[in-house]
């Protein structure tokens, strides 16, 4: 759901300790694995031999066992008695494969829980089998100094060709797991326009209030007068409501950030991460731009006037999702995936549906939609110690197969109502590979040119529209997702032909700047933007704050990136 950052200045300096320390404690594990023997798991040496120790299905001959980091979230799903432990996938994978699952540990990925375990995991070097991050500095460090697994060869020996096929068509997700010619995790294979912001607006709110959803800012505010200060819910009690939510994180891709709307002034940010080069060709940095004053005042107003929930600062996205659950919000800036989760719940309480818009435009402004690059994302990686590491590739093999490639019964089964979080390595068969593909479809009324795993996806959407999966949750998710009125076909008709969206060019190559001061930057301007938001501080205190920025490393960054990723 986005990357989960450090919270304040105090934390950012910590990670700055943490760093070094990483750098002692990988440099310390490098030295030990150089120690050992020509063999070391994970070498050539070790890999030689697996095809010996396989049948002809590539199962294991005798048990191999992989134990895994488990991310858990709000959106994880245990069903039909099915633990952490013991589930449909380690036992599918037992059966087809003779590897035993242990789970090394679990943590809810939706908080800072598991970045936190996984940190202290690190630092302590006894690394688990197979793990996850979407902190590219993470993967960056444990890949230089020794600690993560080569894939390359395993993966080139034991990949079937429909995976294979995937480093193809994700060949800038790949390369971004890559690094001096080896390959060090598998990547989250994607396109990275599904990261878009889209503003989501209850329809009864809409119903109650006479409105039309927002075009322009102007509109949108106006909307937010309506919701804040009427009686939009019905109870009989005016200004009870919020006109439009915020969450405490502001600029992380969460549910109440402020990015669809400060992309209407031409400000493409997102999290801590969106360089790019301006139409002067110049290396910038999006939190900077001087539009963003415009975009902050805006949101000033709005909070002195009460538009906006004065507690905002208190609510993460937690505190955030009971305010949506509960009818308090009709209207937010929020991620493609909203049908799935948090909207989900206000349908299933309420029987109310909770849709995606394009983002309003500000007038005089070439709106802006900031991504990060394809070459970073959710890496799953081996440890170096793993003997095994070909046993990552079959896990892959077999979850390709099960899910995209069989029948519809195991797709229900395996894919479905989030169960494919359950398989230690997994394809996270994000949106934007069928999306266009299910609006062909919808357009000729048939499904039988999609590929096998976009049917299921095609019979949920016709399925809730025509009313028998009206009760389904993986029906209603796609279909907020991927129907002609989703959150991706406004990507793929509107956004994209505007050429709105502004890819970050940060990619795996870190400027060493930037991997000390990411953190205690993005909390300078979290703090810096509540304030301004909230009256604190004056509109114009945006302008210390740029100078603030470049001089605490910004201008370091922006320079060492002009040199890594020179203009084309």
């Amino acid at each position: 759901m986005g990357k989960i950052r450090l919270r304040n200045v105090v934390s950012g300096l910590l990670a700055i300790v943490f760093i070094i320390s990483l750098i002692s404690a990988c440099a310390s594990a490098n030295n030990n694995n150089n120690a050992k023997s020509s063999s070391t798991p994970g070498s050539s040496a070790s890999t030689g031999n697996a095809s010996e120790t396989m049948d002809a299905q590539g199962k294991y001959t005798e048990p191999v066992k992989m134990s895994w980091a488990v991310q858990t979230a709000a959106a994880s799903k245990l069903l039909d008695g099915d633990t952490w432990d013991d589930n449909r996938w380690s036992q599918l994978i037992k059966d087809k494969l003779n590897i035993d699952l242990e789970v090394a540990f679990s943590a809810d990925s939706s908080t800072d829980a598991y970045k936190n375990k996984l940190n202290a995991i690190i630092a302590s070097g006894d690394l688990p089998d197979v793990f996850k991050t979407q902190d590219a500095n993470v993967f960056l460090q444990l890949a230089q100094n020794g600690q993560l697994a080569d894939l390359s060869e395993v993966f080139d020996k034991y990949a079937s060709d429909s995976i294979k096929a995937y480093r193809e068509r994700f060949a800038d997700s790949f390369a971004g797991a890559t690094i001096d010619g080896k390959l060090y995790a598998i990547p989250r294979m994607n396109d990275n326009f599904h990261e878009a912001p889209f503003l989501w607006i209850r329809d009864d709110w809409l119903k109650n209030t006479n409105s039309e959803p927002p075009k322009t800012i102007e509109e949108m505010v106006a909307l937010a007068e309506k919701f804040a200060t009427g009686d939009p819910d019905g109870n009989g009690i005016n200004g009870d409501t919020y006109g439009l939510a915020l969450n405490k994180d502001l600029i992380r891709q969460n549910h109440g950030s402020i990015l669809g709307l400060v992309s209407a002034f031409g400000v493409p940010g997102r999290d801590e991460s969106v360089f790019y080069r301006d139409e002067s060709g110049k290396m910038t940095f999006a939190w900077i731009q001087p539009n963003m004053k415009e975009a902050l005042a805006l949101l000033a107003d709005m909070y002195k006037k009460g538009l906006v929930n004065k507690e905002f600062t208190a609510k993460n996205e937690s505190a955030l999702v009971e305010d949506i659950t509960s009818g308090k919000i009709g209207m937010a800036y929020g991620s493609n995936w909203g049908t799935w989760y948090p909207y989900n719940n206000v349908y299933k309480k309420d029987g109310v549906i909770v849709r995606p818009y394009p983002i309003p435009k500000a007038e005089g402004y070439d709106y802006k939609i900031g991504i990060e690059s394809n070459a970073v994302g959710q890496m799953t990686m081996v440890s170096a110690d793993y003997e095994h590491p070909e046993a990552v590739i079959q896990v892959l093999n077999l979850y390709d197969q099960t899910v995209n490639y069989s029948s519809k019964e195991d797709y229900l089964k395996y894919w479905a109502d989030e169960q494919y979080r359950l398989s230690p390595v997994y394809i996270d068969q994000p949106g934007e590979v069928y999306a266009a593909d299910l609006l062909k479809a919808f357009d000729k009324g048939s499904s039988d040119d999609l590929p096998p795993a976009a049917k299921p996806l095609y019979d949920y959407i016709v399925g809730f529209e025509d009313g028998s999966l009206a009760e389904d949750d993986n029906a209603f998710g796609t279909w907020g997702q991927m129907a002609k009125s989703g959150s991706l076909p406004i990507v793929l008709n509107e956004y994209i032909p505007d050429n709105a969206i502004v890819q970050s060019v940060l990619g795996i190559q870190r400027p060493e700047v930037w991997l000390t001061t990411a953190s205690s930057l993005d909390t300078l301007t979290i703090t810096t933007f509540t304030d301004i938001i909230t009256g604190n501080k004056p509109v114009d205190s945006f302008d210390s704050f740029v100078t603030q920025w470049l001089k605490a490393g910004g201008q370091e960054a922006l320079d060492e990136m002009d040199r890594l990723y020179p203009a084309q």
